[in-house]
C-alpha cells in the first residue's frame, strides 16, 4: 500500500512540475506578471531536493483580470474559480489531487491573519530558477520557472504559525543566506507592518536552538541528523540578519 501510495505521489508530482512550467510560459505568453511562491519556492533556494516535497502549485500577481488564464486552467484540466483574493483550480490524478492558487497583490496567512503586500519590484527581481523534482526516480526532471525573490519567500514563511514553514524558513537561511539583501528583506517587512513579528520569529528560533527543538526539527522533516556545524551557522546567520533590523 505504501509502494502504490509513493508511486501515485510521484506520478503526480511529474504532472505538477509540467503543468506549473506550461502556466509560467502562458502567463509570459499574455504578459501576466505571474511569479511562483510556496512550496516549490522554498525548494528553489534550498537543498537537496528530497527536503521540500509539494505538488500544489502557488503564484502571486497583480493582474486582477485572470480571465484569460481560464484557457489554460481548462487545457490542463484543472477547475477554474474565482476567490476574494485570486483565483484557484484543482484537478485529480487518480488517488491524488493537484491544488493551483494564485494570489492577487498580497497573500494571506489565514494561521495568523497577517498580509503580506507585494512589494514594487517583486517582479523585477523575480528569478527565473530550475525547479527539480523530489522523488529519486524523477531525479532527471527539471523544469524553469520565475520564482520570487528569497527575501519574500522567506518573509512569508516567518509570518506563519506553521512547522512546516519554520523549517523551510531554517532551511532557506542555511542553503541561501547569501543571495538575501537583508535591507530589502527588513523593509518589505516594514511595509507590510510585519517587522515586530518577524523579529519575534526570528528571536524564537534562537531560543529553539538552544532548547533543542531545531534539532527535532530538522530530524522530522529530513531524517537526518542537525550537526553542530549546521546549528553554529544558523545561530550566525540569525543574528546577523537581527542586527540589520
Amino acid at each position: 500500500m505504501l509502494d502504490l501510495k509513493r508511486t501515485e505521489a510521484s506520478k503526480t508530482e511529474v504532472v505538477s512540475l509540467k503543468d506549473l512550467e506550461r502556466i509560467d510560459q502562458k502567463a509570459k505568453n499574455f504578459q501576466i506578471n505571474l511569479i511562483l511562491i510556496g512550496g516549490y519556492a522554498v525548494r528553489a533556494y534550498t537543498y537537496p531536493r528530497s527536503w521540500r516535497f509539494t505538488k500544489d502549485v502557488d503564484f502571486i500577481t497583480t493582474r486582477r483580470k485572470l480571465a484569460a488564464l481560464r484557457g489554460v486552467f481548462e487545457l490542463l484540466e484543472y477547475s477554474f474559480e474565482k476567490t476574494d483574493f485570486g483565483v484557484k483550480g484543482s484537478k485529480k490524478i487518480n488517488l491524488e489531487s493537484i491544488e493551483l492558487h494564485i494570489s492577487v497583490d498580497k497573500v494571506i496567512d489565514w494561521s495568523t491573519n497577517l498580509e503580506y503586500i507585494l512589494p514594487e519590484d517583486i517582479f523585477t527581481k523575480a528569478n527565473k530558477i530550475n525547479i527539480k523534482a523530489s522523488f529519486e526516480e524523477n531525479k532527471d526532471l527539471k523544469v524553469g520557472a520565475t520564482v520570487a525573490p528569497i527575501e519574500d519567500i522567506l518573509i512569508m514563511k516567518l509570518m506563519t504559525e506553521r512547522t512546516r514553514d519554520h523549517f523551510d524558513a531554517i532551511a532557506m537561511i542555511l542553503d541561501s543566506f547569501k543571495r538575501l539583501n537583508m535591507k530589502r528583506f527588513w523593509a518589505n517587512c516594514k511595509q507590510s507592518n510585519l517587522n515586530q513579528h518577524i523579529r519575534k520569529r526570528l528571536n524564537s528560533f534562537l531560543a529553539d536552538i538552544k532548547k533543542g527543538l531545531v534539532k527535532k526539527l530538522w530530524k522530522e522533516f529530513t531524517g537526518r541528523e542537525f550537526i553542530r556545524e549546521q546549528e553554529i551557522t544558523l545561530k550566525e546567520r540569525i543574528n546577523k540578519l537581527l542586527e540589520r533590523f
